[in-house]
């Protein structure tokens, strides 16, 4: 990207940097996730707009300078209204933020993530039902990362039948076999509303949910999503 060229981007996450500046985090259009240091933004001066802008769910423009991995925010200004996400959509965004943060790797471009992610905002903006757009960016995000999961065939290939029962094998996919301790094992109907997004089929988004979290966690090796725990602690609360 030259320097005068200004991307379409998201702030992810931001932490104090030295006395003054902050270390950014920036999910961008064109080079997908990228480490920025915001000098001055921590400063009190007037003259600084750059705190305020930097906050997530808020629609930027952005350059940078530098040429090391870690580079100088250059200019940054408005693209947009922020998204007011609420209560549990506001955790629900923060979860897309912390997988993006630590599923991506940097300078990586990724322009339709970019795309599903932004709509996946827009969705929990406007929704009541914001664990259908984690589950549906959950799936596009491992689909993007090369881990899509298989709904519609087994691991040999064969035609996932509605009638029959599967076990999944963690990272592997279906198979129809016995049950065999310790595997989920599911209904072919419900694997194949999973795979035709029908969520109206009852337990279709806790499959894709329990799937999912399987293949994030084996990507993660370790690592914990504080906004998940977070999530599933106040969803608790509420039941």
């Amino acid at each position: 990207m030259t320097e005068q060229q200004l991307t379409s981007a998201y702030i992810l996450h931001t932490r104090p940097f030295k006395e003054t500046s902050l270390l950014v985090e920036a999910f961008t259009e064109i080079e997908g996730r990228v480490s920025l240091i915001a000098k001055g933004a921590r400063s009190s001066s007037k003259k600084s707009n750059k705190r305020a802008l930097l906050q997530p769910f808020q629609p930027l423009k952005l350059n940078w300078l530098g040429r090391s991995n870690l580079k100088t925010l250059k200019q940054l200004d408005s693209n947009g209204l922020p998204y007011k996400l609420n209560g549990i959509n506001n955790l629900c965004g923060l979860y897309l933020n912390e997988l993006l943060l630590k599923l991506l790797i940097q300078w990586d471009p990724h322009p339709e993530l970019y795309k599903a992610y932004q709509k996946a905002l827009k969705w929990l903006e406007e929704t009541d039902s914001p664990q259908l757009v984690l589950r549906e960016f959950e799936l596009y995000l491992l689909d993007e990362l090369g881990y899509a999961i298989d709904w519609s065939s087994d691991i040999h290939g064969d035609f996932i039948e509605n009638d029959k029962f599967y076990s999944y094998i963690p990272q592997q996919g279906f198979i129809e076999e016995a049950q065999q301790q310790g595997l989920l094992v599911i209904n072919g109907a419900m694997i194949r509303a999973v795979a035709e997004k029908n969520w109206q089929v009852k337990g279709s988004l806790a499959l894709a949910r329990k799937i999912s979290k399987n293949i994030i966690d084996h990507i993660l090796d370790g690592k914990e999503l504080n906004s998940r725990k977070l999530l599933q602690q106040t969803l608790a609360l509420q039941a």
